[in-house]
């Protein structure tokens, strides 16, 4: 049982990405089969933090908790539902969960979710600290490595921050986000006004026409500045290229649904709509979709997603809080009329 065990765990845990569905069909198989198994609940409670269940998760690991207190690997998972709650509260307690574990084991997983913890803690300063502390092997690691980039960023030690990156661009020069985060660093060194007219330069270039990387920049100047159709026209281009590049297709969702004519604000709603129907709990794209629904007047189209959204993730309770309130919206608007 053991060997089909380990085999039932390494096969789900590839599905989580490649087919969660069907992971999350062998998971509950397995689960009526053995209620009682250990490493299919934490399988269940991993799979939910993937489907950003949170809420679910924690009641599954606070029952794995209450009748093994010591199980690390629970404990590890209860300190990932609280970042995922995204409050700097919940981080702090995070923070003390993989303090404990980390100190009694160091690793790099436990240092990774250390250093997010501290930072979503806003403490920046510990992050660096403790990085000054762990020996090189542990934290030799890309995903610590960018932390560390993340971290002297916070801690505005730019051109560190930029050596970091740069290095990391070096050894992956195909990361679109290290690029990115390139000439953000560049930005904040350079200044402003000098970095643009730099940016501006470089994309006058034949060979930045296709630089999806350079292009998404520009876009991004473009709404700083208000210039809300050269953004869409170079979120478009950036998708003529790419269409399936997610960055360029949230962000044309949010150029559309602040502009004025309502046309493309509807383009704009249905872009954000099927990012919130994937995962509603993503404050920025929730704030702008419910936002231009009602400025668009279209409250009952809203409650229309709310309930396809509650159809989709049924275990996301705050869903049926937002379907009350603007029920009751849709009510006073009848009674006032």
């Amino acid at each position: 049982m053991d060997g089909k065990q380990q085999f039932d765990s390494h096969t789900i845990r590839k599905l989580f990405q490649t087919d969660i569905a069907k992971a999350e069909e062998l998971i509950l198989e397995l689960l009526n089969q053995e209620p009682e198994n250990l490493k299919y609940k934490l399988l269940w409670v991993e799979l939910l933090l993937k489907k950003k269940a949170i809420e679910k998760a924690e009641k599954v690991c606070k029952e794995i908790l209450a009748q093994c207190p010591t199980e690390r690997y629970a404990l590890q998972l209860k300190g990932r539902i609280l970042l995922a709650k995204g409050n700097k509260k919940a981080a702090q307690e995070a923070c003390e969960i993989f303090q404990y574990l980390f100190r009694q084991s160091p690793s790099q997983i436990l240092l990774y979710w250390l250093l997010q913890a501290h930072l979503k803690a806003k403490q920046p300063q510990k992050a660096w600290q403790l990085l000054q502390n762990v020996p090189f092997h542990i934290q030799d690691n890309f995903y610590i490595r960018r932390l560390q980039a993340v971290i002297l960023t916070k801690l505005k030690k730019y051109q560190d921050a930029l050596k970091v990156y740069e290095l990391l661009l070096k050894e992956n020069p195909k990361d679109a986000r290290l690029k990115r985060q390139v000439l953000l660093m560049k930005k904040y060194i350079k200044g402003n006004a000098k970095w643009e007219s730099e940016i501006q330069t470089i994309a006058s270039m034949p060979s930045a026409q296709q630089d999806v990387n350079l292009l998404l920049t520009q876009a991004q100047m473009a709404r700083q500045h208000g210039k809300l159709f050269e953004a869409i026209t170079l979120y478009e281009k950036v998708l003529k290229i790419e269409p399936q590049n997610k960055e360029a297709m949230l962000n044309l969702g949010f150029t559309l649904v602040k502009c004025k004519e309502a046309e493309l604000i509807d383009r704009g709603i249905a872009i954000l709509k099927q990012f919130f129907l994937q995962d509603p709990y993503f404050h920025p794209v929730r704030s702008a979709l419910f936002s231009a629904y009602q400025r668009q007047g279209r409250v009952d189209d809203l409650l229309s997603t709310l309930e396809e959204a509650l159809r989709h993730h049924p275990e996301k309770v705050k869903i049926y809080g937002w379907i009350k309130r603007y029920e009751k919206l849709v009510e006073t608007h009848a009674t006032d009329s």
